[in-house]
């Protein structure tokens, strides 16, 4: 694994301090105030001005790659094509889809009720809270921000204390634009205190992050009656038939492992090889870890970790399986201070392990031997976790069963796992691993509230046949339309 380590590799810059809680109160009010007026402008025009927003935030990413690159230690071109090229995906299919998704429709009405009419109508929230991670520290803020915005709603966004500068920078580029209220995307940055302001401030919650805190979250949003979306940690189970197409696997394994520097909650973390292929597989994963550019210069694959404490949690994962018997290949710490480590294959994995029951987070593929898929489908089952996973085959009919057996609110067949970056997928996981989806007809319609509007229109000055008083005629007519039985 080459080291191509550059001077230009992002340094820790330490968490971001609280607001003080009156400004943290004047945030919210700001908000408050933003969505009211908001709510007012058609769905056209909102997309209209937040494509427009987009464009000039686009103009200006090599300002924001800057921020990523400082805050995370990012590689330059990881962050373009993952942070701002997942998010113009978004942009485009929600800008395209958005008047379909939430326009008022029609609601269908029984035959014999021709004089009344039935619609519904998409309401905002109000506020929306995002409660971000900082291992996408621009995608993640502002997918789901332009997702409620472009529902109707202002935005309170509280970012890890780890990414907020990157928040920062995407809260004052939003406001130069002067295309949306004042207020309509706030920043509310800090800790736990902030993220306690943000949940009480909002009508409504967006939580990526460990089922830990996740939990916190919906607890608190449950005491108020508010909803929450949570997205979770993973645990990805990647099997590997014997009929696989082997370049693409281990290629899709080493990407999906490595990507990020294995900080992705939907990232490859297990994998399972059947038995008739292991060897074949393994080698061909050496051969593409082994080539990896560690570092941050433009052309480097991994960098370092964001989070200081992923560093010893995830050797204290790699201790545990060389004491289990795995061969660990790689792994070793290259710069402690800076947060960076060697990535990792995990050889001879077992279910006992770390590796192989608890997230890692981290650079490190581990990879165990099975006789059947089936095998590693119950393997991939037993634990908490249910975000993504993907299964390897030639055999489309093998492809889909194995598939449907997977307890995951994300498959990929013969994919790693990009579901984020298309709009149209509903985008969440089962068990442990969250609550709701974002994205897709159902993540957008979310963050809006149904209200059913039924009118009469004629005529218009008599009563519907079922009011006071009531006529026994009328009644059994009635009986017959309902498929009431007679006498009953």
């Amino acid at each position: 694994m080459k080291d191509e380590r550059a001077e230009t590799d992002g340094g820790l810059l330490g968490p971001a301090p609280d607001l003080a809680p009156e400004e943290r109160e004047r945030r919210i009010v700001a908000a408050r105030r933003a969505a009211l007026a908001w709510r007012r402008v058609g769905t056209a025009r909102r997309v209209e001005a937040l494509t427009a927003v987009w464009a000039s935030l686009n103009e200006r990413r090599a300002e924001a790659l800057a921020v990523i690159r400082e805050e995370s230690g990012k590689p330059p071109l990881e962050a373009e094509l993952v942070e701002f090229g997942a998010a113009s995906l978004l942009v485009r299919y929600f800008a395209a889809n958005a008047q379909r998704i939430l326009d008022e429709r029609s609601a269908g009405m029984p035959w014999f009720l021709p004089n009344k009419r039935a619609s519904v109508r998409r309401l905002p929230r109000g506020v929306v809270g995002v409660v971000a991670p900082w291992n996408m520290p621009f995608l993640i803020p502002f997918g789901d921000s332009f997702c409620a915005m472009l529902a109707g709603n202002a935005v309170l966004l509280k970012p890890s204390q780890w990414a907020t500068r990157t928040a920062l920078w995407l809260e004052s580029a939003v406001a130069a634009t002067g295309l949306l209220p004042e207020g309509l995307l706030t920043v509310v940055s800090g800790g736990a205190a902030a993220g306690e302001a943000v949940v009480d401030g909002s009508d409504m919650v967006l939580f990526t992050g460990s089922a830990k805190i996740g939990a916190l979250v919906a607890s608190r949003a449950a005491a108020r009656l508010k909803p929450a979306v949570l997205e979770l940690g993973g645990k990805h189970p990647m099997i590997v038939c014997a009929d696989a197409a082997l370049e693409r696997a281990a290629a899709g394994a080493v990407w999906g492992g490595m990507a990020n520097a294995g900080q992705v909650c939907v990232g490859v973390e297990r994998v399972y090889v059947e038995s008739a292929i292991h060897d074949a597989f393994v080698e061909k994963v050496k051969a593409r870890a082994a080539a990896l550019r560690l570092g941050a210069a433009a052309d480097a694959e991994v960098s370092r970790f964001a989070f200081p404490p992923l560093l010893e949690r995830v050797q204290a994962q790699l201790d545990d399986a060389r004491r289990k018997g795995a061969v660990v290949i790689g792994g070793g710490v290259l710069d402690r201070e800076g947060l960076r480590m060697a990535p990792a294959l995990v050889l001879g994995a077992k279910p006992d392990m770390l590796v192989m029951t608890e997230e890692t987070f981290g650079p490190v593929l581990a990879i165990m031997k099975v006789e059947r898929a089936e095998e590693a489908v119950t393997l991939a089952n037993a634990g908490p976790w249910g975000l993504a996973a993907s299964v390897w085959t030639t055999d489309p009919d093998r492809a889909e069963s194995l598939a449907a057996s997977l307890e995951a609110g994300m498959i990929g067949i013969n994919e790693p796992g990009t579901h984020y970056a298309y709009g149209s997928m509903p985008f969440g996981g089962v068990k442990s691993s969250g609550l709701w989806r974002r994205h897709g007809d159902e993540g957008l319609l979310a963050l809006t509230q149904a209200q059913s509007v039924l009118a009469h229109e004629w005529p218009a000055d008599m009563p519907d046949p079922w009011w006071f008083p009531r006529d026994e005629r009328v009644i059994s007519v009635l009986r017959r339309l309902l498929g009431l039985a007679a006498g009953a």
